[in-house]
């Protein structure tokens, strides 16, 4: 048998001579592991075990559940009736369209638990509404970017579901602890953009608030306001895991649109096979992950860097600042899933060690992956935003830089008062 140490520097090189190369994380990763087991007594038939179990957890099925709710909404017009609904509520305040958009964003956000498809499904209405109410295209991008991001943040959220699986950690309690930092970053978000309007002279949503329309809008999309009380509500109510409330709120938004009349059945089999592709592409990256994950942690990866980390500093203030600015950077281009299944079995058990709480550091990686969904190159939201506002990348890049250091200071801010993130976790079940 190889001596370890070799076969730890085979693993790592190989993973990173494939990425390097521009091969898929999920194959790169397989390659990887496949060639450390070649150096090892353990037969290659590991890999297919480990495939087919590290892709059947449970809380996973939760994933395609909240993708396919989004675009079952989209399709239902349960989304336009929110989008209505904050519009009339923000009422006559500077930079008003931006604000409808983040929060906006905000309730959309509740229901799918994804970054790039509330970019694509908010921006696709606001982004032109903004346009032709004479705000730049360049803000209005950077506004359903940012706004998009926060579809990680606000439960349910994919990225939570996947960091609860590797951290071993309550998908339920994760989406507890969320709830505040993410109201805390809209509320921030919200506050820049009415600065904004103001100094810019952008318009408001529409005219000085009323109460009676807004009553009207509300009763008319009663079932688009009922939607996260009933989803959310039967998790956080202990009726359902968040898998099963995922089931829930596909049939909710089936259900809505068939009963209307906006939804085909032929709408329901596109969003089912667009659900699955996404899914898959997921999926494919997790199987080959656990995989390696496994591999190094059998040959005690993540002690030795633990022990590392912890030599460095006792201060995991001092350790968490440093761990944040490494995952900004490879934030940058390497995608969210992926980073999470690589490096929370490296960085938790250093973090444990220091006294940090798993919960704290989930959320303070959740909105650390937000910066990596507003920075190029791998920024998918930039990207959506650009295909809709039909500019450049670069030119949302640069609008996007106020909100990305809101962004970082609001990390700064969970760093320093980690009870933003674990309050609500700690009133909630463990």
């Amino acid at each position: 048998m190889m001596d370890d140490s070799y076969i730890i520097l085979v693993l790592f090189g190989a993973l990173t001579t494939a990425l390097a190369l521009g091969i898929p994380v999920g194959f790169a990763l397989g390659i990887a592991t496949a060639l450390g087991l070649t150096l090892t007594s353990i037969p290659l038939v590991y890999i297919a075990q480990t495939l087919y179990t590290g892709v059947g957890m449970f809380p996973l099925i939760a994933i395609p559940g909240f993708i396919l709710t989004g675009l079952l909404m989209e399709k239902s017009g349960l989304t336009h009736k929110i989008v209505k609904i904050v519009t009339l509520a923000v009422g006559n305040v500077p930079g008003g369209l931006a604000v409808v958009t983040i929060i906006s964003c905000m309730f959309f956000a509740a229901l799918t638990g994804s970054g790039p498809a509330t970019t694509a499904a908010i921006g696709g209405i606001m982004i032109p509404a903004m346009i032709r109410a004479g705000y730049s295209v360049g803000f209005a991008a950077a506004v359903a970017a940012t706004g998009g991001a926060l579809g990680i943040l606000i439960p349910p959220s994919n990225p939570m579901i996947i960091y609860g699986v590797m951290a071993n950690v309550s998908v339920t309690g994760l989406f507890m602890a969320g709830m505040l930092p993410g109201v805390l970053l809209a509320a921030a978000l919200a506050g820049y953009c009415v600065y904004t309007g103001y100094r810019r002279g952008y318009t408001s949503a529409g005219g000085a608030f009323q109460f009676k329309p807004l009553l009207k809008a509300c009763w008319d999309g009663k079932a688009a306001l009922s939607m996260p009380v009933v989803v959310l509500g039967s998790i956080y109510g202990g009726f359902a895991t968040p898998t099963e409330a995922s089931m829930l709120a596909v049939v909710y938004a089936a259900a809505y649109g068939f009963i209307t009349g906006h939804s085909k059945l032929a709408d329901l089999g596109n969003s089912m096979v667009k659900t699955a592709t996404l899914t898959g592409a997921i999926l494919i990256i997790m199987g080959p992950a656990m995989a390696f994950g496994k591999l190094i942690t059998l040959y005690d990866v993540p002690m030795q860097v633990s022990e590392y980390i912890t030599s460095l500093s006792s201060s995991p203030l001092l350790i968490l600042i440093l761990i944040s600015i490494l995952l900004i950077i490879i934030g940058t281009f390497m995608e969210t899933i992926s980073t999470i299944v690589l490096l929370v079995p490296v960085f938790l058990p250093a973090l444990l060690a220091l006294g940090v709480d798993p919960v704290h550091f989930g959320i303070l990686f959740v909105v650390l992956s937000e910066v990596g969904f507003l920075t190029p190159p791998l920024g998918v939201n930039l990207y959506v935003a650009s295909a809709i506002s039909g500019q450049s990348i670069e030119s949302v890049s640069k609008s996007v830089l106020p909100f990305l250091m809101i962004l970082l200071l609001f990390c700064a801010l969970l760093i320093a008062v980690p009870e933003i993130a674990t309050i609500g976790y700690s009133s909630g079940a463990r």
